[in-house]
């Protein structure tokens, strides 16, 4: 957020309590209509507000701060009925000279919250009894000066954050070799070697090592051995396969090789660690479907069938026994993490999963076969409604990795700001996107998920009109007729399809007539970016800036 070129003058504020659902014209009275160049922004004072962004939702906790453009409507709703959210609505100029030019998009980062404490939002807004008021429009002149003055400290707040997001780029010694123990954390069950790891920092053997050592007080190897036998820990704790797959499934090629290592760091050998600590607490947990479901404490022996909860665990780091990998291959970004789980066919296939004997069972689907996978273990469903990080808190709790997930979320977050100021250039939050995906003959328009989920819910793009119908109908991607193309457009469009068919895609004559449309705003994309996993979420972040600046990759 770049607050220097531009002078914000206040128009309003008010704090109101939040009555269920309170849509924008309720929320607007007191505001002048015409007043069409207003941004907003929206200060939750409590907990359990949910906002909705041209009808994209976005949970608020307390503290949480957000931007909505003047072209952007919102609606907030919330059960309790207590809660309240503070409002400014301000202009915003650009200065040249002795005047001011009024800016209707300015360059603020719109759309995405920023989580400020709330004792520093609190002391802030102060408490004066005026302040209580539905609509504050009988301000005096002093008041509305003081009220500017804290807009102001709330944005330069916001812009900090901004600020200590962007230092995550300094590419200094340290932090590349933090990158690189994320890395080992993520890899650990892989071929990993020490000239490997410093080639990815950027430094020679010696100097690597040497900095390792200083960030995390032990050698790389001796790190790698050492996080691979905590995970060998909780596979001897719940898996009755031999010492040879274990050791193969935490990346050690050499199962006396992996005894001596366990024995060396825990005094016990492997069989005998897992004879003293083997337990069997379950703990209760209630599925999608309202279901109790037991699930043993400390599982790792888990089936997934994979589309929106593979990445998850991973992510989470464990690796599940089985999953449905047959259709991902080599078109998930992760696909060098899938050669140690089995495969259970396109679905959760009960015959398939019966020989692998898991712990518990995990699907982001109702099966038809439900009663049959209850019979081999516990099955837990999603709901399918989950949002990225619905999905994510919800499977780590459900793990007992919740700090994990939480740790993920706020990477991630920062890592969302860091691209959008790069990109600041590249687009205008609140532009209209559409993402299309050409398979062969078949064009699908994609609604909320996949890249569109990225593209919506991170960078705030707008569905077009036909696009926000189809999510307000529940749908994820329809199948469109190749004369339909033009229908969905947006101002952006984004067209995915296999590398094969990115070589030849400008031949075909819908796509031509569509890059005709928005010929310096056409992006083609590989179809493994379009999923909806944390994994390919985060990785996605790293290529955005390249899919802006070229239409091809």
């Amino acid at each position: 957020m770049n607050l220097a070129p531009l002078y914000i003058r206040l128009q309003h504020y008010d704090r109101f309590q939040v009555d269920q659902i309170m849509p924008a014209s309720s929320l607007n009275e007191g505001i002048n209509d015409n007043e069409t160049n207003l941004c907003t922004l929206l200060i939750a004072l409590s907990h359990g507000i949910r906002l909705y962004v041209d009808k994209m939702a976005i949970d608020l906790r307390q503290g949480s701060c957000i931007l909505v453009l003047p072209v952007q409507s919102y609606t907030v709703e919330s059960s309790n009925k207590e809660t309240q959210l503070a409002r400014f609505t301000f202009e915003t100029f650009e200065v040249e000279g002795m005047t001011l030019n009024r800016v209707d998009h300015p360059s603020l980062l719109c759309g995405y919250p920023y989580h400020l404490l709330f004792s520093q939002v609190k002391q802030i807004l102060g408490n004066e009894a005026w302040i209580n008021n539905q609509f504050c429009s009988s301000l005096s002149t002093s008041e509305m000066a003081m009220m500017q003055g804290r807009l102001q400290l709330i944005l330069g707040l916001m812009a900090q954050l901004d600020e200590q997001a962007a230092q995550l780029q300094n590419k200094d010694k340290i932090k590349l070799v933090q990158q690189t123990v994320q890395y080992i954390e993520q890899h650990y069950d892989e071929d990993l070697s020490v000239e490997q790891l410093a080639n990815m920092a950027g430094m020679v053997r010696w100097q690597y090592s040497q900095k390792f050592k200083t960030l995390t007080g032990k050698k790389p190897t001796d790190y790698l051995v050492q996080l691979r036998i905590e995970h060998a820990k909780e596979l001897l704790c719940n898996s009755t396969e031999s010492l040879s797959k274990i050791a193969r499934q935490i990346g050690f090629k050499d199962e006396y090789y992996f005894s001596r290592c366990f024995h060396k760091l825990t005094g016990n050998t492997p069989r005998e660690y897992a004879n003293i600590h083997l337990h069997t607490q379950q703990r209760t947990v209630i599925d999608s479907l309202g279901r109790k479901i037991h699930v043993p404490t400390g599982a790792t022996r888990i089936v997934t069938d994979g589309k929106f909860t593979l990445g998850e665990l991973l992510v989470l780091g464990i690796s599940p026994i089985g999953a449905a990998i047959s259709i991902m291959g080599d078109n998930v970004v992760y696909h060098n993490r899938l050669r140690n789980i089995h495969s259970i066919g396109y679905w959760a296939d009960p015959d398939k999963i019966a020989p692998l004997q898991p712990e518990f069972i995990l699907l982001s689907y109702y099966p038809q076969d439900l009663q049959e996978l209850d019979a081999l273990a516990p099955t837990v469903v999603l709901d399918k409604k989950f949002r990225l990080f619905e999905r994510l808190r919800y499977i780590a709790k459900l793990v007992e990795r919740s700090k994990e997930a939480e740790k993920w979320i706020t990477t991630y977050e920062n890592k969302v700001r860091l691209v959008r100021r790069q990109l600041a250039d590249a687009y205008v939050a609140g532009e209209m996107a559409t993402v299309y995906l050409k398979l062969g003959a078949k064009f699908y328009v994609m609604c909320q998920t996949g890249l569109a989920a990225s593209l919506y819910e991170s960078l705030g793009f707008r569905p077009t009109p036909k696009v926000m119908q189809l999510i307000e109908q529940g749908q994820a991607w329809i199948e469109i007729q190749q004369h339909q193309v033009n229908h969905y457009a947006g101002e952006r469009n984004f067209i995915m399809a296999s590398p094969q068919e990115l070589q030849t895609i400008t031949h075909c004559p819908q796509i031509a007539t569509l890059a005709k449309l928005t010929p310096s705003k056409t992006h083609f994309v590989d179809f493994t970016w379009n999923h909806c996993d944390p994994i390919t979420r985060e990785r996605l972040l790293d290529v955005l800036p390249s899919i802006f600046k070229k239409k091809t990759m």
